[in-house]
């Protein structure tokens, strides 16, 4: 679990979660294993990365950081939303084009290629009916060929085609002509730092101009060449209202303008209908994970499924009665705050005292409390068995849950989150329980460790948090925010064609200041 406060911004990554099979991804745990202290998650099981996806959908960090998506779903755009498009001359476009929900994202690219300062044109559109759209995770709006258009590609050529990532007039005429049989308005994704993208099939219907204002152009083209010190990025030149707008939805709840619909969301994680994905993902960092060599077969499959949630009595009945996000964000709140405070005592406590492993211990107590069964307690036998603190585990590994397995009207999105969920909470369950039962055998509320323990204890509790989760460096200050290399502006002295986007390395976002400097 990464929890980015450093950076004011949640980046959900369950690293060390990967378990159940492909089989299991769609379907809720119906058994624990009787070796459920040692039972590690197998590494070809995709159930954190659903969790991860299904959580962070709206927000824009965590899609900017692992920018090639693999989900896709429904949503809507509600009447009265305004939707903006820059341009260089006062025509309102004839065939499909792009908007974006922020006016910051639009002057951008409003007289880009103007030699002066006045062709530039602003158009605003209100929305008038709701827009049924499809939405592409990641940071689909990049049209780069190292994997963010991937998912986009298998509808819009049956195929992954990286040489065509520059092709985006004949791309998003093609998905508007295979969305015109499902009533398709337009096409979400996320693009540079700020927010969504929406394509437009068609500006004319549902959409009513609110205003055509000539402005000012923005900047000044060409922009300046990329400092060697990333303090003193020109900030000014780039545009603080364009950085500072994509702050407004980098954390939960994030973009609230679309309304996406989870219960008919489809995975290329979910290896039921993805198979052929699983080698290509397996022991990859996730920023090289891709949708490039999935088969023809498993391409057929997800097609089926994306066509099949698009159906029209599935727009007419779009609530399904379950808040997923609401679900999501529980298991988030509710142990977040705590591992963090665990693990920082753990990493920076130089103490290896009874009194330091009884902090850790008590606050491993208040986590496990809900579950804290009177009659699990430990027999007269040894002090590493553990067994009987299984009805605590099981306890706490379905709570979240058991509701849902008792019900029959899932749709099979619903399955699959509903597995990502509890499979993510399993885990967390497992090491925390893990370790209260360790402290519980050792008699660590009392004090009663003695040197020897206390140091391993220690070590384990710390390489069993440590693998839970990774944490930031400390938060950025009030006149400070957190910036992730990204075009133009990238690692400093690098070309922005040969940046970390194309290169698939590991950016570290880092504090800058709010003003240029």
């Amino acid at each position: 679990m990464i929890n980015c406060n450093c950076c004011s911004a949640l980046l959900l990554l369950l690293s060390a979660l990967t378990w159940l099979t492909a089989a299991e991804a769609a379907q809720f745990i119906a058994d624990l294993d009787s070796q459920w202290i040692d039972s590690k998650p197998s590494p070809n099981d995709t159930a954190n990365l659903i969790f991860n996806t299904v959580y962070s959908l709206p927000m824009s960090w965590p899609n900017r950081r692992y920018r090639n998506g693999h989900t896709i779903l429904p949503g809507i755009i509600p009447a009265g939303t305004l939707l903006y498009h820059g341009r260089g001359d006062p025509h309102i476009p004839v065939t499909p084009e792009w908007t974006a929900v922020d006016s910051e994202l639009s002057m951008r690219y409003c007289g880009v290629l103007s030699t002066d300062d006045q062709k530039c044109w602003l158009l605003t559109l209100v929305v008038e009916r709701p827009l049924r759209v499809l939405y592409f995770d990641g940071y689909s709006g990049l049209k780069l060929p190292n994997g963010t258009i991937d998912s986009q590609d298998v509808i819009t050529w049956g195929k992954v085609m990286p040489e065509k990532y520059l092709d985006e007039p004949l791309r998003i005429e093609k998905l508007c002509r295979w969305g015109e049989r499902f009533g398709l308005d337009g096409f979400v994704s996320s693009i540079d730092k700020i927010n969504s993208e929406v394509m437009l099939c068609d500006f004319s219907n549902g959409l009513k101009v609110d205003s055509l204002l000539q402005i000012k152009v923005p900047y000044k083209f060409p922009l300046p060449p990329i400092p060697n010190d990333t303090r003193s990025l020109p900030l000014d030149t780039l545009g603080m209202g364009e950085i500072l707008s994509s702050k407004r939805i980098d954390e939960y709840p994030g973009d609230t303008c679309i309304q996406l619909h989870l219960h008919r969301l489809i995975s290329f994680y979910d290896l039921s209908i993805a198979p052929s994905l699983a080698s290509q993902i397996f022991g990859q960092h996730r920023l090289q994970h891709r949708v490039l060599g999935i088969s023809k077969a498993d391409i057929v499959t997800v097609k089926a499924r994306i066509e099949d949630e698009l159906v029209e009595e599935k727009w007419a009945n779009p609530v399904s009665g379950i808040d997923w996000s609401s679900m999501f964000r529980r298991i988030l709140q509710y142990y977040s705050g705590r591992l963090e405070l665990i693990q920082l005592d753990l990493n920076l406590e130089d103490d290896s005292s009874n009194d330091f492993l009884r902090k850790i211990f008590l606050q491993l107590r208040g986590m496990i409390q809900p579950y804290d069964i009177f009659s699990a307690r430990p027999t007269n036998g040894s002090v590493d068995e553990r067994s009987w603190a299984k009805p605590v585990y099981e306890a706490c590994a379905t709570v979240h849950t058991r509701f849902l397995s008792t019900l029959t009207s899932l749709t099979p999105s619903e399955r699959l989150m509903g597995g990502a969920l509890e499979g993510t909470n399993r885990e967390i369950c497992r090491i925390i329980t893990r370790m209260w039962a360790d402290g519980v055998n050792h008699n660590v509320e009392n004090r009663q460790c003695g040197s020897d323990t206390i140091g391993r204890l220690h070590a384990q509790w710390k390489q069993d948090i440590d693998g839970l989760m990774i944490m930031c460096k400390p938060a950025c200050g009030l006149d400070e925010m957190c910036f992730l290399p990204i075009a133009p502006y990238t690692v400093p002295g690098a070309d922005p064609q040969d940046d970390w986007i194309v290169q698939a390395s590991d950016p570290q976002p880092a504090c800058i200041p709010k003003h240029s400097r």
